[in-house]
């Protein structure tokens, strides 16, 4: 690790032997440490853990491996502004404690690719992790408009964008990363994909534990967004982020500033959203009209709604 690295890595965490995960905070360490063909710095914020976590830590931080930060800090996100303000690289990721990089270049592929493309964010596909089970999940930019489109953890950002978000926002308990993505894509950030998997990500957090919490962030997420946009309620924006569509005027007003070839996803994504509530609505419409059946044991027909035969077979 150097001193006047290029890249960041934070890694949050608080009271490691408490939770049992001292073996994923290791593999953590190693897979940054293996890092090739790139100048990183790698900072553990370890909220002021008190339960010898720090005692773990500390040889990894004499070898040089890691720099560690510990006071007591208000959660994750808390943690990670914590992390930028220490941040010495021009670019940010956040890796999780029970995270990993699969490969020695996800550092050096993504900072390639964020200059080739002279993007201020770039993302990649993950493998998500829940036990013995490992499940690729690929990032699509496009899903933004209504949840995490991609594993923050494959996300390298420019320090200087998080700064002028003014970081986190812990209003968010769940999605605030979902947020200040969501804030940079409006203002017209610029982001490119890493055509390669890059990260291990262990589900089991809260996210993805409590679907129900999560999915009321991301939904509070999006009113806070829109109703400096349109005139817009808090059940209206429910229902889109149930349905998933948008009006189109108001996805206008949201990829606006995006290029093209980012806009035209996006307009496609509420099309087939669309079209599938059509179809479901189509369903039930013509099982009202006319609805003609016959399996084992059972004759039905139905003609507006009202049953004609309802009978077992004979």
């Amino acid at each position: 690790m150097k001193n006047n690295a290029e890249i960041s890595i934070i890694t949050a965490t608080y009271n490691l032997l408490l939770a049992g995960r001292q073996d994923q905070i290791i593999s953590c360490l190693e897979s940054v440490r293996m890092q090739k063909n790139c100048s990183f710095e790698h900072l553990v914020i370890a909220g002021g853990s008190t339960d010898g976590t720090l005692e773990l830590l500390r040889p990894y931080e004499e070898k040089g491996w890691i720099k560690i930060y510990s006071k007591a800090d208000k959660g994750l996100y808390d943690a990670f502004n914590h992390g930028i303000a220490k941040a010495q690289g021009k670019y940010i990721n956040f890796l999780n404690s029970d995270d990993c990089f699969i490969c020695d270049d996800a550092i050096s592929l993504s900072i390639e690719a964020l200059k080739k493309t002279h993007s201020d964010i770039s993302f990649a596909d993950c493998y998500e992790i829940y036990g013995q089970e490992k499940v690729f999940k690929e990032g699509s930019l496009a899903e933004i408009l209504f949840r995490m489109p991609f594993c923050h953890q494959t996300v390298f950002c420019r320090k200087e964008l998080l700064e002028e978000l003014h970081g986190f926002n812990l209003k968010y308990h769940i999605a605030a990363d979902r947020d200040i993505l969501f804030r940079a894509f409006q203002q017209g950030a610029k982001f490119c994909k890493v055509n390669k998997a890059l990260v291990n990500f262990s589900l089991g957090g809260v996210s993805t534990i409590n679907m129900k919490a999560t999915a009321a962030d991301d939904c509070l997420v999006l009113y806070d967004n829109l109703q400096k946009l349109i005139p817009i309620t808090q059940d209206q924006c429910k229902k889109y982020v149930q349905l998933g569509v948008l009006p189109y005027n108001v996805i206008y007003k949201l990829v606006r500033k995006q290029p093209l070839q980012v806009q035209l996803p996006c307009y496609i994504l509420i099309i087939k959203h669309q079209l599938f509530w059509f179809k479901e609505r189509l369903k039930r419409i013509r099982y009202w009209f006319v609805k003609i059946r016959t399996r084992k044991g059972k004759r039905i027909f139905r003609a507006l709604g009202i049953d004609i035969i309802n009978e077992e077979k004979k």
